[in-house]
This record gives structure tokens, sequence and C-alpha cells, in this order.
């Protein structure tokens, strides 16, 4: 609760002291896995890539520049994001694919320099909410070879999770607007799968990572920044 309230207070800050304050949405596409391994256990479990949508609203604030190189802000928002992987076998078998659709409220800060053109470099947090899940059906155990298998179930693991977010990227104003065109790389610190007693061997690490990117249209709803 106390960070709430600190993060409360900071962008009040922002707000207050903010030379201009985007309102904006963005949409884009990207490519996810997941890291799933055991600590004490050595898995065979071999996932891919998976592709994906993103999209959400998002606000910055951009205070004051002042007399350096390099000035900074804060943006926040909600983002709804397509997670998953894909696990391959050696075998015939089919490939397996579970897609699980979050909702992200991210908090980022970001550094930014330039005129017209502006880079940005931003780095944050975020929390996710789960919505669904579509998991195909489960291999054939017996045509798996010795491959191992762990997925999503719903009652026994988790629908929140929590984790970090970097991104990059240029935006510029424009009469009928300011447009936005970032790279983001995110990754989750909880873990989806809850492995219970680690003396089994469900995996105990189980981590979403996501890299994409993302084009953004932004109003603003203050005064210049230049």
């Amino acid at each position: 609760m106390r960070l709430v309230w600190l993060i409360c207070a900071a962008l009040m800050v922002h707000v207050a002291v903010g030379q201009k304050t985007y309102v904006g949405v963005k949409a884009g596409g990207h490519a996810s896995s997941a890291f799933i391994e055991h600590t004490i256990f050595n898995l065979n479990l071999n996932s891919t890539f998976l592709p994906g949508v993103n999209s959400g609203a998002f606000v910055k604030y951009l205070p004051k520049p002042g007399d350096s190189f390099l000035n900074s802000g804060i943006q926040l928002g909600v983002n709804y994001v397509q997670k998953g992987w894909k696990q391959t076998f050696l075998t015939d078998e089919p490939n397996y694919t579970a897609r699980m659709r979050y909702l992200e409220v991210p908090l980022e800060g970001f550094g930014y320099f330039g005129e017209k053109n502006k880079y940005f470099l931003s780095a944050g947090f975020y929390m996710e909410f789960l919505m669904s899940v579509d998991k195909d059906d489960d291999p054939d155990p017996e045509n798996i070879g010795s491959a191992d298998f762990y997925t999503y179930e719903e009652g026994r693991d988790r629908e929140f999770g929590y984790g970090g977010r970097l991104g990059g990227g240029i935006f510029r104003d424009l009469p009928i607007g300011t447009f936005q065109i970032e790279g983001f790389f995110s990754y989750s610190f909880s873990n989806f799968i809850n492995p219970g007693d680690l003396s089994t061997e469900s995996p105990d690490i189980s981590n979403h990572w996501v890299v994409g990117f993302t084009v953004g249209y932004m109003i603003s709803l203050g005064n210049k920044t230049e």
C-alpha cells in the first residue's frame, strides 16, 4: 500500500509541473514464448515462439525540459497482450500451443532527447491479470519420446503476475497529433505455474517473455515541450 501511495504522489507531482501531457492508443505485434524449468530437476521441454498481438491506451507525462541534453518523464497505461508458447517434440507428435490473454497495467519511466524527433528509452514494471486461456489437447504421453510436458492448468495455476518491461523508439508532434513507434521486451518475474512442493518435478520456474513493437497515436493536453 505504501508503494501505491508513493506512485500516486509521484504522478501528482508530474501532473503539477508537467509541461506536456499526452493521451494515446497503440497496437502492434510480437513474438512470445515461455521459459519453463525446474531448479533441481532437468526438464526436457523445448518451447518456441508464438506470434501474437497487443494493444493498449496510455498517458505520458513530460515535465518541463531542463538545460541538460536528456529529459525524462513517466508513462502509465493498460494493455491487452496475447502471450503463450509452442512446444515441439522430436517424434511425429503434433506441436502443442498454449495461448494466454492478459490485461497488463504498466508503469514506466523514460528518458528522451531531440527536438522535432524525440528519441526515448523506457524501463518499468507491470502487473498482469489473466483473462482467458486457449490450449491444444494434451499430447499423447506414449508418443512424445523423452520429452517432458507441462502446461497451464486452471484452478491450480496463477491468474496474477508481475514483471519488467524495456522499450525504445521515437515520437514526433505533427499538426494532426503525435505519432510514436516503439520496440519493446517484457519478462514476467512471477511464475504462472504453481509447482506446489519442490520435491515434485513440476516446474518451479515458468516465466513469459515477449519481444515486439507498437505503433501509437497521441493527442496533447499541455504546452509544447520544445
